[in-house]
Formats: structure tokens, sequence, C-alpha cells
């Protein structure tokens, strides 16, 4: 019940900074109409980041909250498992087998907030020589390659899901029209 507390308060948190960002953008519109100085554009990008990252935040706490209920003290869907008809299910991504997935989850979200992290830094960062931009450069790699290495399953998983999907939508098909 904590950690899904705390999500609800870390999504609120989240809904504040998008009510601040909202308060900066019109500020600004209103005092500079469409042209932002570099200053303000940094401040509303910051913002957008900031709340992207308590969202996130708020979804690690929702999922392992949910995950070690659903896994360890009672199965949250009790009326899906009597009968597979029931039309109000929870998602898949919110479906957790085992603790090993759960973790899977949870280190990959856990990554995006560091990813976004970085983000935060780079446009607060002011880059004063060629030298700093190769750094940039080679972090940037860096980050490409984490997510590759943690999501690159993911995308061949769902290329594959798309594919079968498809056959299975073409076979249906052709099943009609040799009926018909």
């Amino acid at each position: 019940m904590g950690l899904l507390t705390s999500s609800i308060v870390i999504f609120l948190i989240g809904a504040i900074e998008t009510i601040a960002l909202l308060k900066l953008f019109m500020t600004q519109l209103s005092e500079k109409g469409i042209y932002f100085s570099v200053e303000a554009y940094n401040k509303i990008i910051i913002h957008i980041i900031s709340t992207i990252d308590d969202f996130l935040l708020g979804m690690v706490l929702l999922i392992f909250g949910l995950g070690t209920y659903d896994l360890f003290i009672s199965k949250l869907d009790i009326a899906e498992e009597k009968s597979r008809i029931n039309t109000i299910r929870r998602p898949d991504w919110l479906r957790i087998g085992s603790l090993d997935e759960l973790k899977s989850i949870l280190g990959k979200i856990v990554l995006m907030i560091l990813i976004i992290n970085f983000l935060r830094f780079v446009v607060e960062c002011n880059f004063e020589q060629p030298l700093h931009l190769l750094y940039l450069a080679g972090w940037i790699a860096l980050v490409a390659l984490a997510i590759l290495l943690s999501h690159g399953k993911d995308i061949e998983q769902t290329k594959i899901s798309k594919k079968r999907l498809a056959a299975f939508k073409l076979s249906k098909k052709n099943r009609n029209k040799d009926n018909q």
C-alpha cells in the first residue's frame, strides 16, 4: 500500500509540475510572443523533462507495488482466473509472472529515468570547448547502446508479434472469402 500511495503522490507532483509548465509557457507566450529566448526555451524543456521524470517514477512505484502484491500476496485478477471471458483486464505490461519479469520491467524504467536525467544535464550544461561536444557524442552513443541492449529483444518480439497478427488477419480474411 505504501508503494501505491507513493505512486499517487508522485503522479500528483507530476500534475503540479505540468501546471507549472503551462503557467511558464503562457507567461513566456504573453510576454515575448511566439519567439522565446534560449533561456526561456531551456526552462520549458527542463520543466518537460522533470514532468516526464515524475511520471516515470510514479510508474515504477505503481508497477512495483502491483507486481509485488500480485506475486507475493494475492492475484489481482481473481475474476479473470475464474472466467476467461472477462472484458476488463489489466494491460499485458502490468501482468507480472515472475520476480525476474518484475526486475526486468523495473530495470528498463529506471534506465529511462537515468536517460531523462542525462537529457536534463545536457540541456543545463554549457559546452565551452569542442572537446566537450566530443564527450557529449560519446555519452549519447553509450546511452543509445544501453537502450539497444535493454530494449533490443523487446523490439524483435514486437516485430514477430506484428507479423503473426498480420498472418492471422490474412488467414481469417481468406477463410471468410472461401466461406462466401
